[in-house]
């Protein structure tokens, strides 16, 4: 670990060392773009909670409520450097589809209409996004009718409670996850010749560093994919596939206890997340 503080830097950096990474990083040649993810699609389905009083009268009506993990990733995807939208079915309510329309506007992406036949959803998605310059991600539950006809150039990515067997599926548990599997897609596409830097801290601080373009996801010219760390899924897992972790620890401050003797220090207490992380 390497604490800044002295430097005047607000930040520490954690180089992270793991026994399953044997590694030896190659010379970087030019990538496959189009073997990398650029594009993520979040079905509705993903989107918005069951209604808990009963069915909503109007698009303004709070039984509509952002799923948190939709939140969480639509916040995350916003600067990613990697497209990103909403689709809905022709079958939606109107009062559903504006909601929609009001989260995309929100969270700037776009929102889609796929149709039965696909195609026409996927020239829509053309129109609005051009060449992607890679493959489309789009995120759909396992009990979507739709999933299976999909353009065969989109990875699609079920989230369901157990894994199934079509292997031509990426499978999560829950949509925190996704930022991880598209590192890990994209980490594999370039024969890990990238460098990822895990980062974790306050909402606030994130915003405004990934506003100016701080952390993308998709690979920068360099080599760095920058991955958001959370608390919601194991950090083991995460930090296997992580280079270098960047961290904020006073924003991970519980409480800190001023010593009155000269010799011993001041005792800081972390939140959990900060401890495993630590460890």
């Amino acid at each position: 670990a390497c604490d800044s503080s002295e430097s005047g830097l607000p930040f520490l950096l954690f180089r992270c060392e793991s026994q399953h990474r044997t590694r030896t990083r190659t010379k970087r040649g030019k990538r496959k773009m189009s073997n990398l993810v650029k594009g993520v699609i979040l079905d509705e389905s993903e989107m918005l909670s069951a209604s808990e009083h009963g069915t909503p009268t109007n698009a303004n009506d709070s039984s509509f409520q952002l799923r948190p993990g939709a939140s969480y990733l639509l916040r995350k995807l916003r600067h990613s450097s990697i497209r990103s939208g909403i689709s809905y079915g022709p079958g939606l309510s109107p009062d559903k589809v504006n909601v929609l329309k009001r989260i995309a506007v929100e969270y700037s992406c776009e929102c889609f209409l796929l149709h039965a036949s696909v195609d026409g959803g996927v020239n829509e998605i053309t129109r609005a996004w051009g060449d992607v310059g890679g493959i489309i991600m789009y995120v759909v539950q396992n009990s979507k009718d739709s999933m299976c006809k999909i353009s065969s150039n989109w990875l699609i990515t079920v989230v369901v409670v157990t894994a199934g067997q079509n292997s031509s599926m990426l499978y999560i548990n829950k949509l925190e996850e996704l930022p991880l599997t598209i590192c890990c897609f994209n980490k594999k596409a370039t024969c890990n010749n990238v460098v990822v830097v895990g980062y974790v801290m306050k909402p606030s601080r994130e915003e405004d560093f990934a506003k100016r373009g701080a952390f993308p996801l998709y690979p920068t010219p360099n080599g760095l994919i920058f991955l958001p760390l959370t608390f919601e899924i194991p950090l083991s897992s995460q930090l296997q596939n992580v280079d270098v972790v960047l961290h904020k620890a006073t924003d991970e401050i519980i409480s800190i206890e001023l010593s009155n003797s000269s010799v011993s220090s001041n005792r800081i207490t972390y939140t959990k997340g900060m401890q495993e992380l630590q460890r």
